[in-house]
């Protein structure tokens, strides 16, 4: 009996001991609630808020564990300091969870494998941040040293996506900022990872939605290692694409249209009407022909999307001594125009994904 009894005893001690830190699952849960609950949640395990910072619209707030020893000649504090931050931008947030265990680190990080976060250069010890990620999460684990004392973080963001039935013009894609969230959404048979070549010494990684059909699109990513941050998003034209090589069909037109009614095929009478006003584009002798001028004029705001025009009968010395063309000479000259490609880039959103 008195065995049991201290056997119960330590149980109770080490349970009380690691009450403060939380689980992978638990961190997870918590994304899942709002800003109120969640501080609840970090409050009610001994954490107090140290303050606030902001950086740009986003307010980070830190709260430091701190374990209360009513008699500390019987308990002994905990050595292991730990921090939650909770970065909040309007409803979207992340919670990083800090702590200066190694083992609670690498446990959290175990926890998240077992549940099919995946991360693809784990191994690579010259990388400062591993991310990890699956399906609508991601985890972003980082080690740092302050002051002499290392720091193991993990930061934990879950991305809110719009229903399906919302998704519908080419600007609504803008919300997948990742190749596991196009995965996710649109399902693994409708996803496929590519290289993009901008030119022979310009090569990015980039995910290709529904591949070699009408509604193909090109997410190319600025960070190529996790294939996510958004650069620009491609739509409508022939783009050189690893997988492509030797493909020698060409989908001319393409399903997807801007808010504004643009839509790669569109002719350039067309266009030149929803506009309402003429525009400017590049000639034949410009880096980039068929491009319209950020600054045209109209209905159309051409300041967040490129407009890349295409032509069937561009080829003369008259085109190609051409640094810049508008659209109603063009039309008289009797040019056979169409949008080719829309280039879309992504809003900067402060530090989520």
């Amino acid at each position: 009996m008195r065995r049991f009894l201290l056997v119960f005893i330590c149980i109770a001690f080490f349970t009380s001991a690691n009450a403060q830190d939380f689980s992978a699952s638990r961190l997870i849960e918590m994304l899942s609630g709002d800003h109120y609950k969640i501080e609840k949640q970090v409050t009610s395990k001994k954490y107090r808020f140290t303050g606030s910072e902001s950086f740009g619209d986003t307010v980070v707030r830190t709260y430091q564990y701190r374990p209360v020893i009513k008699n500390s000649k019987k308990m002994t504090a905990d050595s292991i300091a730990r921090r939650m931050q909770i970065s909040s931008l309007k409803e979207t947030f992340t919670l990083t969870y800090q702590t200066t265990s190694p083992a609670e680190y690498t446990g959290i990080i175990d926890k998240l494998k077992k549940d099919s976060f995946y991360c693809e250069y784990e191994k690579d010890s010259t990388v400062k941040s591993h991310l990890y990620q699956h399906e609508d999460y991601t985890a972003d684990a980082t080690v740092t040293n302050e002051d002499g004392t290392n720091w193991y973080g993990i930061t934990f963001f879950k991305k809110e996506f719009p229903l399906t039935r919302d998704v519908h013009f080419a600007e609504d894609l803008l919300d997948f900022t990742s190749h596991e969230y196009l995965v996710y959404y649109f399902g693994e048979k409708h996803v496929k990872k590519d290289v993009y070549y901008f030119s022979k010494n310009d090569i990015v990684k980039c995910s290709v939605l529904f591949n070699n059909t009408k509604r193909q699109v090109i997410f190319v990513w600025r960070d190529g290692l996790n294939r996510r941050q958004l650069d620009n998003i491609l739509i409508g034209g022939a783009h050189k694409l690893k997988s492509q090589e030797g493909y020698d069909k060409f989908t001319a037109e393409n399903d997807w249209l801007t808010k504004s009614g643009i839509h790669p095929g569109m002719p350039l009478f067309e266009l030149r009407t929803l506009n309402e006003g003429n525009f400017t584009f590049c000639g034949g002798n410009s880096p980039n022909p068929g491009l319209i001028f950020s600054d045209s004029e109209g209905k159309v705001d051409f300041k967040n999307t490129d407009i890349i025009l295409g032509c069937m009968n561009c080829t003369d010395d008259k085109f190609l001594a051409s640094p810049k063309l508008n659209a109603d000479k063009a039309m008289l000259d009797g040019r056979i125009l169409f949008v080719l490609t829309m280039v879309l880039y992504p809003v900067a959103n402060g530090i989520f994904n």
